[in-house]
């Protein structure tokens, strides 16, 4: 059995010490589902804005029964109230660069009145926990555990959880396109509502054989910074004079990967909630399980910061497909 971890151990000491480096650029690329997706009306409106971290990752790779292993890694050093202002501060700069480029916003008043219109439950106190969790695995696996929360002025919706999806697949497509397209087209509104997903590491499990034949798994785990490509931008653009919606959407490209190094690592300083089970060799060589993690210990200045040039950068990528078509 074995488990290995890659680090970018450079610099650490020199890079952590320094707090908040400088504004890192996420090339973030979205793709509508169709050219015209924003065409015919003047207006946007955020009904709500989905920020989702990944909290834990687990990889496992079983290649037999003397050939498998399981390594874990936690998320650690942020708090609720933290993830909670930075959900409110990446709506706030949704709202301000759509302003910014000339189209007017709903206001938080006329985004809630639509969502009560059309009978969308929001989510119970605004925040949505999920992922991981224990399983038999064959072969080779990677579960993800995670945390969603809303801004408090267009709180997380139910219908528009995205991160059950591998590509983040939902939308207004399954809420109720007709109750939403009518009062949106009386405001000459697009509908907007993204879902702008944060990792803290890159995971990966394996199995095969050795030059002998026999079986053997592995794992491994790097620290890094990621916009995941399933951060999903759902769109519904009213039509016929409010008796029909397209809804659609976009997403990144690909994954976008920072290399600011953001946090330390501590191996099994994390308890693992989700039911992750690590074989190791003790003392006697006894096989035993220890359900345990890896820490990823955030240096809390540094990662704020690339949150928030992450969901700039991603907001910015919104607004430009919106300006090319709207006003284009």
């Amino acid at each position: 059995m074995r488990k290995t971890i890659t680090l970018a151990a450079t610099a650490f000491a020199l890079s952590l010490a320094a707090g908040q480096a400088d504004a890192e650029t996420f090339p973030v690329k979205l793709t509508p589902t169709y050219a015209q997706l924003f065409k015919g009306h003047a207006k946007v409106g955020i009904p709500t804005y989905h920020l989702n971290f990944v909290t834990s990752q687990q990889a496992t790779a079983v290649a037999g029964i003397g050939a498998r292993t399981r390594l874990a890694m936690v998320l650690a050093g942020v708090d609720e109230a933290t993830m909670r202002r930075l959900a409110d501060e990446a709506y706030a700069d949704l709202r301000k660069q759509f302003e910014a480029a000339g189209i007017p916003v709903l206001s938080a008043e006329e985004t809630s009145a639509l969502v009560d219109g059309a009978g969308l439950e929001r989510i119970p106190g605004n925040v949505d926990k999920g992922g991981g969790g224990p399983g038999i695995t064959i072969g080779k696996s990677l579960k993800r555990g995670y945390v969603t929360y809303g801004p408090s002025a267009a709180p997380a919706l139910a219908a528009y959880r995205t991160m059950g999806s591998p590509l983040g697949v939902t939308g207004f497509a399954s809420i109720g396109t007709g109750k939403m397209a009518m009062p949106a087209w009386n405001l000459d509104a697009n509908l907007v509502s993204p879902s702008l997903t944060i990792d803290f590491a890159q995971m990966e499990a394996s199995t095969g054989s050795d030059f002998l034949g026999r079986a053997k798994a592995s794992t491994s785990g790097n620290m890094a910074f990621i916009i995941r490509q399933g951060s999903t931008v759902s769109i519904l653009n009213p039509m016929n004079k409010g008796y029909g919606a397209a809804p659609g959407g976009m997403r990144p490209d690909k994954d976008v990967v920072s290399d600011e190094v953001f946090a330390t690592l501590e191996e099994g300083g994390a308890p693992v909630r989700v039911g992750s089970m690590t074989a190791i060799a003790d003392d006697n060589y006894q096989m035993v399980a220890r359900a345990r993690g890896d820490a990823v210990v955030v240096n809390l200045p540094v990662w704020e910061g690339l949150v928030r040039d992450a969901y700039r950068d991603y907001n910015a990528a919104i607004v430009s497909v919106a300006v090319k078509i709207m006003k284009g």
